[in-house]
């Protein structure tokens, strides 16, 4: 059964004990609409709730957990069974030589291990293939994203989401297919990320679980509902790491990829199939009309550009064409934010260039952590589920435990005052990314394996930015542009993962023998830079508060 014709319902109580009773008969543009019961199915006896989407999450953080922390182990054993592929060949070799090392060393390696494939050549090598495969994915993601968002707005998030998952099947379909085929390039496991891409990926289930929980909550609560959202996901990471580590001791890593992983995408395609949708159908019905009118406007626009007379040239543009043009691109690209709400004109669009340039230094430390522990530490494959099941766990604390204890130490004007509370949340997110600045610096500073320990424990603290950013986004825009908005923003964090996996992994193999920590620093000095660049939209929306 379908709840399309039902209306929307949002929840009555407040999720922040101590918050004053908000009436659900608020008058604000942004706030959402009164609490309508609908009529439950047996499918799904409950009324549409957050918590729906914070399931959803859950569930792709349990299969990404153990693809995070055994991608690079799993691709290790595969290169040492059947060679390295022939766009990345081992380094000071000449082509001849390294086949037939290659080749000698796939007859060998399931009855001896010489110990090559702990080499830094092959270290490179793996770091360089995960890395080309991730930057490929993630270029498709940035072209698709912001679509499948905006998607969600017109056709619903139940449905967008459905599109998603179908991407992630079919992709692990394929990883299965190569691990049981040893005739199948291994090429086709960056086909599989491909098409994962171009339907998004997790990217899109994090923008589409967002506006899902948006559409259901009112604005002030979003940053803790947000922020049960990101303890959801790092939950499902920590759990779904740790199993995977189990499995990868007791039946081999390939067990993980063969049957784990395609196994839990199937149980979300059929949780998401049973889940309520969170817009109503008048609510979709208006929003597609505003799509359609929106797509007439500008095909009415292209024709009265048009030259009239065919057989001129087009002019030369000029500057203030090209201008105009550029213009016209970022408002595109960007919502408009709400009046008497966030300080500064492109104070939304710097955020997301903030998170744009965190996403960069964590990204690149992420995706080089497992090669670096596994050189530099000989680390092994239980060692890296640990440490994203610490990272995990210490998230999910920061995130159901710390987050909502600042929200309530909040002034009494920020839990009423929405330029206030975007106020407040500007603080926390400075204050986050101030300590996810110091972790990655310590990531390149601990001279013992150990210490990514605590410095994934600490870097859980500063997590709380990403809800804090999202809350003051979604409370800066209007409702119906919730999705586009969430798109957008993670448009803007899949750009980050476009080309860093590549170019860090690059780095990573330049300067592995002679200063292979290098890459945490470069991640460090990219926060940084984000953090000074939230610094003065702080600042921006402060003095505004005062004027």
């Amino acid at each position: 059964m379908s709840y399309a014709d039902d209306p929307l319902v949002t929840e009555s109580t407040a999720l922040l004990e101590g918050c004053p009773s908000i009436s659900t008969t608020t008058t604000t543009t942004n706030a959402a609409k009164s609490p309508e019961h609908r009529k439950p199915t047996w499918l799904w006896p409950w009324q549409p709730n957050y918590w729906a989407a914070v399931f959803v999450i859950f569930l792709v953080g349990v299969t990404s957990g153990p693809i995070i922390s055994l991608a690079v182990p799993s691709l290790k054993e595969l290169f040492c069974e059947r060679g390295i592929p022939t766009l990345f060949p081992i380094h000071n070799r000449t082509s001849s030589e390294s086949n037939n090392d290659q080749a000698a060393l796939a007859r060998n390696m399931r009855s001896v291990d010489d110990g090559h494939c702990d080499s830094a050549e092959y270290s490179a090598a793996i770091a360089k293939f995960a890395g080309l495969s991730t930057s490929l994915a993630a270029v498709l993601v940035t072209l698709t994203v912001r679509f499948w968002s905006a998607l969600g707005d017109r056709v619903g998030r139940k449905r967008a989401m459905q599109i998603c998952i179908c991407g992630m099947l079919i992709s692990t379909t394929l990883s299965v297919i190569v691990r049981l085929n040893k005739g199948v390039s291994l090429y086709f496991l960056m086909v599989g990320e491909m098409i994962e891409g171009a339907t998004g990926a997790a990217l899109s289930f994090n923008a589409l679980t967002h506006a899902y929980a948006a559409d259901v909550t009112l604005p002030e609560e979003r940053t803790v509902v947000f922020g049960r959202l990101q303890a959801g996901l790092y939950c499902g990471i920590a759990l779904g790491s740790t199993l995977g580590g189990m499995v990868a001791s007791k039946f081999g890593i390939s067990t993980v990829f063969i049957w784990m992983t395609p196994s839990l995408v199937v149980v979300n395609f059929i949780y998401i199939s049973l889940m309520p949708e969170s817009l109503s159908a008048s609510v979709l019905a208006k929003n597609r009309s505003q799509h359609d009118q929106a797509a007439s406007v500008r095909v009415d626009h292209s024709e009265e550009s048009e030259p009239t007379d065919l057989r001129q040239p087009p002019p030369i543009m000029s500057k203030e064409n090209i201008t105009q043009r550029l213009d016209s691109f970022i408002k595109g690209l960007m919502p408009n934010q709400l009046p008497n709400r966030l300080s500064g004109k492109h104070s939304v669009l710097m955020l997301m260039i903030t998170m744009f340039l965190v996403a960069i230094g964590t990204s690149a430390a992420i995706s080089q952590m497992p090669s670096y522990l596994l050189f530099r530490f000989h680390w092994n494959e239980s060692m890296l589920s640990s440490l994203i099941t610490v990272i995990g766990i210490t998230r999910l604390i920061s995130m159901t435990t710390l987050l909502p204890i600042i929200k309530r130490s909040a002034p009494h004007d920020a839990l009423a005052d929405p330029v206030a509370s975007i106020n407040y949340d500007l603080k926390v997110a400075f204050i986050g990314l101030i300590i996810e600045t110091v972790t990655l610096f310590w990531y390149g500073i601990t001279p013992f394996g150990e210490g990514f320990y605590l410095g994934g424990a600490v870097g859980s603290i500063g997590a709380i930015f990403s809800p804090a950013v999202r809350g003051i986004i979604t409370q800066s825009v209007a409702p119906e542009q919730l999705g586009t908005t969430m798109g957008t923003l993670v448009t803007f964090e899949s750009l980050a993962a476009v080309g860093t996996p590549l170019l860090s992994s690059l780095l990573y193999g330049a300067t592995l023998e002679t200063w292979p920590s290098a890459v945490f620093y470069v991640s460090g000095f990219l926060s940084l830079a984000s953090t000074l660049l939230a610094l003065s939209v702080y600042i921006k929306h402060h003095r505004g508060m005062h004027h």
